[in-house]
């Protein structure tokens, strides 16, 4: 048995293909957090079978006492695991696609992992699987791991974003510590396409000074470029083709 959280924001035409793409009977909740405080997000507004539904319990901002405009995924990613039913837990982003049998490749190798990441696609024309993604959607944990490494950093909401490159950072540093075992699922697929729907606004946090100082980091170039012996996953991660 396993948990789903996604993450929403004024995308649902996406969000229902999402939703519909989640096919595993191991699936026993989905987590659904809206980032939009100016429209609720309701049930009744998605097309979704009777079956599905039931699974679904959905979280506006108003839900936690929010209000005003903010880029709150940091906090609603340290919600999921607090609020999860599961001892297992899958993220998702509202434009994440997952491919069949995807979602029971992460559940089958939890049993072995204490984390694992799906592949990736965003080229909609080489329909390649990206293996170097610092990612921020088809990921999955044991909950205690995700406990044990600090959570997310919510301080991310002052960047508007930018905080995979310090998660990663600091699940890969608690891996190499303690010898723990996690696996790249190559074949445990998400297409992810959609753009953004926010507009861009100031940041009141620069996310690779704050990144650089929190870690004692002297890092050059942009954040995504960090770290390559992370963003190759074959090596630190097993490589699972199954």
């Amino acid at each position: 048995m396993i948990s789903v959280a996604v993450f929403t924001f004024q995308r649902n035409h996406r969000l229902i293909q999402c939703l519909k793409s989640i096919d595993s009977s191991s699936v026993r909740e989905i987590l659904l957090f809206n980032d939009d405080e100016k429209k609720e997000l309701e049930l009744s507004s998605l097309s979704l079978s009777n079956e599905l539904q039931r699974l679904i319990k959905i979280y506006n901002p108003v839900d936690f006492g929010f209000s005003g405009r903010a880029f709150r995924k940091p906090i609603y990613l340290n919600k999921a695991i607090e609020l999860a039913r599961y001892d297992t837990i899958i993220f998702s982003d509202d434009d994440g696609i997952f491919y069949p049998n995807a979602i029971d490749t992460h559940v089958n190798n939890l049993k072995e992992h204490v984390f694992c990441a799906g592949s990736i696609i965003r080229d909609r024309l080489l329909n390649r699987k990206s293996k170097s993604i610092l990612q921020g959607t088809n990921y999955s944990f044991q909950k205690q791991f995700f406990k044990d490494v600090g959570g997310y950093d919510e301080t991310f909401v002052k960047s508007h974003g930018s905080g995979d490159v310090d998660f990663w950072y600091r699940i890969y540093q608690y891996v190499q510590l303690h010898k723990l075992s996690v696996a790249f699922l190559q074949n445990a697929c998400q297409n992810v396409m959609a753009r953004s729907e926010r507009k861009k606004t100031k940041r009141e946090m620069d996310p690779r000074e704050y990144t650089l100082k929190k870690h004692r980091l002297a890092q050059i170039g942009p954040m995504y470029k960090w770290f390559p012996e992370i963003r190759n996953k074959s090596t630190w991660m097993q490589v699972i083709n199954d």
